[in-house]
């Protein structure tokens, strides 16, 4: 009886020892970056990894996955086969815009902030975000109103230096975004990363010289770009010798990750209006524990116009959707734009935090 009793023992200590993770892919079967996994009741278990590996799952009976490209899915980990789960597309598009001779590229962009502590969700924001760039002055003008709505929002409680990131984000690096940026010598080429090296079937795996930081993945009409965007500022730390901010990131044990959709033309180029959507996500330690900051932009409408065009729609925007912003105003917006919904999960946790908005 006490050999039973033992044996029993050792097998719940190795089975609890075991960690339970699933692999979650796109119909390709490529690993799919960034993607949220939490628990029925909206609590987050963490991300997958480049290679699309959740985290240990901790024994969850059920997990729900988020991404900014992919449909919301629940899964029931005990009917997982193979070990591996696949997400559907999204199917978010926009179509394209004609262009005509108006001196701003016109793109709106809808964003969705979560922040965790502990991984228990503490905040939520949600807002519109009118951006212009001018294409001969080569500047990026935005509706500054709900990007301060969005930045004294998020800095309560959530120590982050925000300022002027808040507005590219939420303006989706409309005048970066493009296959030009990935290229070497491109923008994210010179701060991220070293080589390119083709995989076959669209697949492009980005390195330095210290391993894998990401991947760009290509199909007929899009580009998806994955980034451990960690590494590779550390990266870029030491190549410059910035000491101070590596030891400052070590210490926080920080993490950054992102994912970046536009579309592209037969030739694989894209401008500034293809940017379809555009996720970050954020860790590092806290005074009150592990602080999570999910930040997801989607293109909602562009266009092309003039200065007075542009102000008009920002005058439009403020009448229209005035702060405080309901939950079901915004989801509205987001579902008369094709927006992917938030996780019923989420949903649920939004609804049970303090009205602050």
């Amino acid at each position: 009886m006490k050999k039973i009793l033992f044996l029993a023992i050792g097998l719940l200590v190795a089975t609890s020892a075991t960690a339970q993770r699933i692999s979650v892919v796109d119909d390709q079967g490529n690993g799919i970056h960034l993607v949220t996994v939490l628990t029925e009741d909206g609590n987050m278990i963490g991300i997958t990894n480049l290679e699309g590996m959740t985290p240990d799952l901790g024994g969850a009976v059920r997990i729900v996955l988020t991404h900014v490209a992919f449909k919301p899915q629940l899964v029931e980990v005990a009917k997982v086969q193979g070990g591996k789960v696949m997400m559907e597309d999204a199917d978010y598009d926009l179509p394209e815009v004609q262009v005509v001779p108006k001196p701003y590229a016109y793109v709106e962009t809808y964003y969705r902030a979560y922040g965790f502590i502990n991984d228990s969700l503490r905040y939520f924001t949600a807002g519109i975000m009118p951006n212009a760039y001018d294409m001969k002055t080569k500047k990026l003008l935005t509706g500054s109103y709900s990007r301060c709505r969005m930045e004294a929002y998020l800095t309560e409680g959530i120590s982050i230096t925000w300022g002027l990131r808040a507005e590219e984000l939420n303006a989706g690096m409309i005048h970066k975004s493009g296959a030009s940026r990935l290229q070497p010598g491109g923008d994210a080429a010179e701060k991220y990363f070293t080589t390119l090296t083709d995989e076959g079937g669209g697949k492009q795996r980005v390195s330095n010289p210290e391993g894998t930081v990401g991947f760009i993945i290509s199909d007929e009409k899009q580009t998806h770009l994955t980034l451990d965007g960690a590494k590779a500022q550390i990266y870029r730390n030491k190549v410059l010798g910035q000491e101070r901010v590596m030891k400052l990131r070590e210490k926080k044990d920080y993490e950054y990750q992102f994912v970046e959709v536009f579309n592209h033309d037969e030739d694989g180029q894209s401008d500034i209006t293809d940017l379809v959507m555009y996720s970050n996500h954020w860790e590092w330690n806290g005074t009150k524990g592990r602080n999570k900051l999910i930040i997801e932009t989607y293109a909602a409408e562009r266009a092309y116009m003039d200065k007075k065009e542009f102000k008009a729609r920002k005058d439009e925007l403020k009448k229209q959707y005035k702060w405080p912003l309901s939950l079901d105003t915004m989801e509205g917006y987001a579902t008369s734009h094709g927006i992917p919904a938030l996780a019923p999960s989420l949903r649920k946790a939004i609804e049970k935090l303090p009205k602050k908005m």
